[in-house]
């Protein structure tokens, strides 16, 4: 196992977008981890997101402590997906008297969802013969590209599978309806719940005075994930995220974007897929 330093200097860049302001931007891993985000603030830090796994979340609180000396007080997980809140274990555990903060929704997702780790007992099905049948395909193919491909896939997700069995999902402790303000001294943190986008609950986290907002994956790098959701209500959230006076995002998945041109083109996105679909 890597020491916590290097699995943090492996899994995430680190990035300052404004004064005490930074972006955990996750690089490509098995399983997938998100981005998340540390906002430094008088009484502590608050972390957006904790990532997929308690080793990468480990990973996180290394990169905190490099930069303060504070706790972790606050946690604030923007939706129900596992990439995004599996890694509260590790914060609660090293920071006990945390508080983990979501939309009342995206508590009741989790709770549907069950604490007896559904996708993880599929997974520990599902995974092992995914692993089987791509090493069947690694000894049949001579393509040099492609055995590396699948030996990275084999290699990651064999070193996962023995976390993912142990993982013990966390919830929320403390949820709210539509906005929630933190007051910090002079600093203002925005707690907004928009409408139904990524998911029914997804939260933005909004710094007026910096420009700044969190999008967990109501914006992210790749094409949009919208199982859990519909074009339209994805539409009118975003339209209600553009009003906001914000210079830079830090999406779920990919690289901190500047101004709007984003949300824009996933708006036009949705409405062709819309289209296609009439």
């Amino acid at each position: 196992v890597l020491p916590a330093a290097t699995r943090a200097q492996a899994l995430f860049d680190i990035k300052p977008v404004a004064p005490n302001v930074y972006a955990a931007i996750a690089r490509p891993h098995r399983p997938e981890n998100a981005n998340s985000a540390f906002i430094l603030l008088e009484e502590g830090v608050l972390v957006v997101d904790t990532s997929s796994t308690p080793s990468s979340a480990r990973a996180l609180i290394a990169e905190i402590h490099k930069l303060t000396p504070k706790a972790a007080k606050w946690i604030v997980n923007t939706h129900f997906h596992w990439d995004h809140y599996w890694g509260n274990q590790a914060f609660v555990e090293t920071f006990p008297e945390v508080e983990i903060i979501s939309s009342g929704r995206t508590r009741r997702d989790m709770e549907r969802m069950g604490l007896g780790n559904p996708l993880l007992l599929r997974w520990s099905v599902e995974i092992p013969a995914t692993i089987t049948d791509w090493k069947r395909q690694l000894a049949e193919t001579t393509g040099l590209e492609r055995r590396q491909r699948l030996t990275e896939r084999i290699q990651g997700w064999e070193a996962a599978l023995p976390e993912l069995k142990a993982i013990r999902p966390v919830l929320p402790t403390l949820t709210f309806e539509r906005r929630m303000i933190l007051h910090s001294g002079a600093r203002t943190v925005e707690l907004l719940c928009l409408g139904r986008g990524h998911t029914a609950g997804d939260i933005v986290v909004y710094l007026p005075q910096e420009h700044v907002m969190e999008t967990g994956d109501l914006l992210a790098g790749d094409t949009p994930y919208i199982a859990d959701t519909s074009p339209y209500d994805w539409i009118r959230t975003l339209e209600a995220l553009e009003m906001f006076d914000f210079d830079i995002a830090i999406p779920g998945h990919g690289e901190v974007m500047t101004g709007k041109e984003k949300l824009r083109l996933w708006k036009e996105y949705f409405r062709d897929l819309m289209a296609e679909t009439e």
